[in-house]
């Protein structure tokens, strides 16, 4: 039972304080992304968690204090937070309205906007990080809420950490501050953060000051339900929650900003730009590392599949962040730079987002659809329309095809394409890429054919093969 826990507390150590490799980018945006979209959007709105709100981890007295002000008035537009620099490189004029709040979860958001909404819980607005919550959750700030959403033209949401992660870590706190034990586990876990440290003798030093203290049952008893608890409510509440804002505003851009592993430690940088001392930890050649950096990237699967699997349901884009520096558990200046680089190169493109009467932002295959037409593997249908609901032609297939292999075939035949000639196609193509294509063309050949139920003689959509020609293009 004990080495259980030990593997449970393990996998979300590593989550929220592994050390892990170093990526090399330097904190500047895409200038040449920024020009495309500077004035692009007026009502800029932003949603989600502490990391969304630009929260810094307690490094110096000031910070802390800077926490403490913050906390004061919850919602806030921090300097040097992600928002902020997307909202100074391409908002109308540099303006934004900042609704993101630390400890928040998708439950909350979920309170905020549905009047009768009853599937509370007992940490709703959670106080480990946010000292003030009255006015979050009034009647007054709600219809603010609600009302900011309705006017927004460009929103950016970021939220899940706290579904799971850091719920996972409330519900151990309470059982150990019941134990009398809170105190020394803290002070462990900063020790562990301080360190950079993965060793699994300290993970399990960790886990001995519960057995010490007689809280290792009640631990073994509660963290497989609350993990269960915590990540089944995010992916219920996930849909959810998007058709909620999508009801509000149907027509607005929703960036939806995905989870990155907070174990790629940058430096200590405060939001004005003076620099610290980098953060110790394992180097990329480490066997930690490696073992650390597989674990991670198999919970940030899990951890972002709702929002990557809703991103085709309701047509908002999903923002990749993998590759972010952080301090401790939150983004640091460079991180949060990085962040909104990839908002801004992720935008709908402002020559496409108004340019068709039969695809604006939000449809399912919009930025499918977007990807073809700018590197020139599908042509519209007119000056107005995209026609996402036709039949793909066989001369439409030549065309991708002729594109992305920088080939040249014929492209006049007008017949309609069959599921099967789509995915003997792309396992033909893939083949020129050696064993990698092949198995990438496999996987894409169940996702064709398992959208269209198995039936090999369907008909391909030129919405869907958009959607298929991206993925090909970029496997």
């Amino acid at each position: 039972m004990k080495k259980t826990l030990r593997i449970i507390l393990s996998t979300v150590l590593v989550f929220a304080l592994c050390a892990g490799f170093m990526p090399c980018f330097a904190a500047d945006l895409n200038s040449e992304a920024v020009n495309l979209h500077k004035g692009q959007y007026k009502n800029y709105l932003l949603l989600g968690d502490s990391v969304a709100s630009g929260y810094r981890d307690q490094i110096t007295g000031n910070d802390r204090e800077f926490n403490r002000a913050n906390q004061e008035t919850v919602y806030y537009r921090v300097p040097g937070s992600y928002a902020d620099v997307l909202a100074n490189a391409i908002v109308e004029d540099g303006s934004m309205t900042a609704f993101a709040a630390p400890g928040f979860r998708t439950i909350e958001i979920r309170y905020m906007l549905e009047d009768d909404f009853t599937e509370v819980d007992e940490y709703l607005f959670h106080p480990s990080q946010l000292d003030a919550v009255g006015y979050a959750g009034s009647e007054e700030f709600r219809t603010a809420y609600k009302n900011a959403i309705a006017e927004a033209d460009l929103i950016t949401l970021g939220v899940g950490g706290n579904d799971w992660g850091a719920y996972l870590t409330w519900v151990v706190a309470d059982i150990l501050e019941k134990k009398n034990v809170a105190d020394e586990y803290i002070e462990m876990l900063q020790d562990v953060v301080d360190t950079g440290s993965m060793d699994m003798s300290t993970i399990e030093s960790i886990v001995e000051i519960a057995h010490l203290a007689g809280a290792l049952p009640e631990l073994l008893e509660k963290i497989p339900s609350a993990l269960e608890y915590g990540l089944g409510n995010f992916y219920k509440n996930w849909d959810i929650m998007i058709q909620d804002i999508y009801d509000l505003n149907p027509d607005v851009t929703l960036m939806v900003v995905g989870m990155s592993d907070n174990g790629v430690k940058g430096k200590y940088f405060d939001y004005e730009g003076v620099v610290g001392e980098p953060v110790g930890g394992a180097s990329a050649g480490d066997d930690s590392a490696v073992v650390s950096g597989a674990i991670v990237g198999l919970i940030m699967e899990v951890a972002n599949k709702p929002m990557i699997d809703g991103a085709k349901k309701f047509g908002y884009t999903y923002v990749d962040t993998a590759g972010t520096t952080y301090v401790d558990s939150h983004p640091d200046a460079d991180g949060h730079v990085y962040i909104a680089n990839k908002i801004i190169e992720a935008l709908p493109h402002p020559e496409f987002s108004n340019r068709f009467d039969d695809v604006k932002p939000g449809y399912k295959y919009y930025n499918d659809i977007e990807y073809v037409l700018m590197n020139g593997m599908m042509n519209a249908t007119s000056e107005t329309t995209f026609s996402p609901d036709e039949p793909l032609t066989i001369g439409q297939l030549n065309q991708a095809f002729n594109i992305i292999n920088g080939t040249e075939e014929s492209t006049d035949d007008n017949s309609e394409v069959s599921v099967i000639k789509l995915v003997f196609t792309f396992l033909a193509n893939g083949s020129q890429n050696g064993f990698k294509g092949i198995i990438n063309s496999i996987s894409l050949m169940f996702k064709v054919l398992s959208e269209h139920s198995f039936n090999p003689m369907s008909t391909v959509t030129r919405a869907e093969a958009a959607s298929y020609f991206r993925t090909f293009a970029n496997s």
